[in-house]
C-alpha cells in the first residue's frame, strides 16, 4: 500500500497554559513529546488527560512524516494481592500507602529507563491507577518489541511484582490513502488503545484459567489496514 496522502485539518492542540508543569528528573518525555503535559503525582508519568489529549496529534504527526509509531500498554500482575499483603504485616502501611509507594518506584524505574534509552521521540504515560504506557518512534515491529521488553525488564528487575504488556505497531501503509480530519485521528487512537488492551487482558484471563502464560508476558495486538 502507498503511503498516505494528509489532507489540511490536521490536529492541533496546543496546551493550555494551565496544564504546563514539568517537575520530574528523569524526565518522561524523549524529544519534546508531551514535555508540556501535567505529571501524574503518584509516578511522575505524564498523566492521562493531557496524554490522551496528545495522542492522536502525536500518532498523525509521526505517520505524516514517515515514522511508524510503538504503542505498549502494561499492567501490574497482581498488585491487589500485594497491596493486601502489606496491609496484613503492616498496619501502618493501610494497603494503599503500599500501592502508591510502588506506583512510584515504578515511575521512577521507567523514567530511568527512557533516559538511558535510544528511543528518539517518546513518552511514558498512565491512566491513573497500576499501568503504565509507552508511546514511541520506531523503525519496525522488532525494534519496538526490543524497547518493550528492555523496559519490562527494568520494571520487573526492580519491583517485588511483575509488569505484563500488550504492545502495537502502526506503520504509514497500515492506514487508509487518505486520511483527514481531528475526528477519524481520535476515533483511530480509541480504537488502538482498545485492541492493545483487549490483547494484554485476554492474556491475562488466559493465564488466570490455567493457561502456560508466564507473568510478565508480552503480547501482540494486530494492528493494520482494517482499522
Amino acid at each position: 500500500m502507498s503511503t498516505p496522502t494528509w489532507l489540511p485539518g490536521r490536529l492541533s492542540q496546543p496546551a493550555p497554559a494551565a496544564d504546563a508543569r514539568h517537575d520530574r528528573f528523569p524526565p518522561p518525555t524523549v524529544g519534546g513529546w508531551c514535555e508540556d503535559a501535567r505529571d501524574d503525582p503518584i509516578t511522575g508519568l505524564v498523566a492521562w488527560p493531557g496524554f490522551f489529549t496528545r495522542l492522536p496529534g502525536l500518532i498523525a504527526d509521526a505517520i505524516g512524516h514517515g515514522h511508524t509509531v510503538g504503542l505498549a500498554i502494561g499492567d501490574v500482575d497482581n498488585l491487589k494481592d500485594y497491596v493486601e499483603g502489606a496491609n496484613a504485616v503492616d498496619a501502618q502501611s493501610f494497603g494503599h500507602l503500599a500501592g502508591n509507594a510502588f506506583m512510584g518506584r515504578l515511575g521512577t524505574l521507567a523514567r530511568n529507563w527512557l533516559w538511558r534509552s535510544s528511543v528518539e521521540h517518546s513518552s511514558l504515560a498512565t491512566f491513573g491507577g497500576d499501568e503504565i504506557v509507552l508511546l514511541a518512534t520506531t523503525s519496525d515491529e522488532h525494534a519496538f518489541l526490543t524497547h518493550v521488553v528492555g523496559l519490562r525488564d527494568q520494571l520487573c528487575a526492580g519491583l517485588p511484582r511483575t509488569v505484563s504488556f500488550g504492545t502495537g505497531v502502526i506503520s504509514p501503509t497500515d492506514l487508509p490513502r487518505t486520511v483527514a480530519g481531528d475526528h477519524w485521528w481520535r476515533e483511530f487512537t480509541v480504537h488502538t488503545i482498545g485492541a492493545i488492551e483487549h490483547t494484554l487482558f485476554d492474556h491475562k484471563h488466559a493465564r488466570n484459567t490455567g493457561a502456560p502464560i508466564a507473568q510478565g508476558f508480552i503480547a501482540q495486538a494486530p494492528l493494520g489496514p482494517s482499522r
